[in-house]
C-alpha cells in the first residue's frame, strides 16, 4: 500500500458535501491551505496570496479544461469515474483497504476537482458529473451519431439517383438530317441481316 497517496487523499478531506451541487461550493469547503495543494501540485499560475474566492475562481477556469482532458486521455481512469463514483450504488469508502490503483485514480481524480473526499466517502458534484460523458454512455452515443450520419448520406444520395438516371436515358438532340442518316443507316443493317438470313437458309 503507498501510504503516500492514502495520506494526502485524506488530508484533501473536506468535512461534509455542500447542499449546492457545483463545483465552486465544493472547492469553498477547503481551506486555502487544502487549495494551495492544487497550486503546488500542478505549478499553476496562482498566488497563494489571493483572496479565497480569486483563487477559486482562477482553479475552476483550470479545471474545466484539465478535467476533460484527464478523462479522455486515460479510459481506465473515465471507467473508474463512472462505476465507482457516477453510476455507483454506494458511495466509496476513504480507507486503507484502497488498492494502490485505486488511491492512484481516486487522487488523480480529487486533484482535478472530479471528485471529493466529503467525510471519508467519495463524493462528486452533479453539475460536474453531468458535464462529462462517462464510459457507460460513450458507446452509445458514438452509435447515434453513425446512425445519423448514414440516414444523411441517404438522403444526400437519394436525389442524385434521378439525375444520374436522366442523364443515362435522354438522347442528344438530332436535326431532320441526322435523324434521316440514322435511319438510313438503321434500314441497311436491317437488309443486310435479311440477305444473310435467306443465304444460310438456302
Amino acid at each position: 500500500m503507498n501510504d503516500k497517496l492514502i495520506d494526502t487523499i485524506k488530508e484533501m478531506e473536506i468535512k461534509s458535501a455542500p447542499e449546492e451541487q457545483s463545483l465552486e461550493a465544493a472547492l469553498n469547503q477547503y481551506t486555502k491551505k487544502q487549495l494551495a495543494h492544487f497550486i503546488e501540485r500542478f505549478d499553476l499560475d496562482i498566488a497563494k496570496s489571493w483572496k479565497k474566492a480569486e483563487i477559486i475562481d482562477a482553479l475552476i477556469e483550470w479545471m474545466e479544461s484539465a478535467q476533460k482532458e484527464l478523462l479522455e486521455s486515460n479510459e481506465e481512469l473515465n471507467a473508474f469515474y463512472s462505476n465507482k463514483v457516477v453510476n455507483a450504488d454506494q458511495p466509496l469508502e476513504i480507507n486503507d483497504d484502497l488498492s494502490d490503483k485505486e488511491q492512484e485514480s481516486v487522487l488523480s481524480l480529487v486533484e482535478h476537482g472530479l471528485v471529493f473526499n466529503a467525510d471519508g466517502q467519495l463524493w462528486a458534484p452533479e453539475a460536474v458529473a453531468k458535464t462529462f460523458d462517462t464510459a457507460s454512455n460513450k458507446p452509445a452515443e458514438s452509435s447515434e451519431a453513425t446512425e445519423e450520419k448514414a440516414s444523411q448520406n441517404e438522403e444526400k444520395s437519394q436525389p442524385a439517383q434521378p439525375k444520374k438516371q436522366g442523364k443515362q436515358t435522354s438522347s442528344p438532340t438530332l436535326s431532320p438530317e441526322e435523324r434521316i442518316a440514322r435511319e438510313k443507316k438503321m434500314r441497311l443493317k436491317y437488309f443486310k441481316k435479311q440477305a444473310k438470313k435467306k443465304k444460310k437458309k438456302r
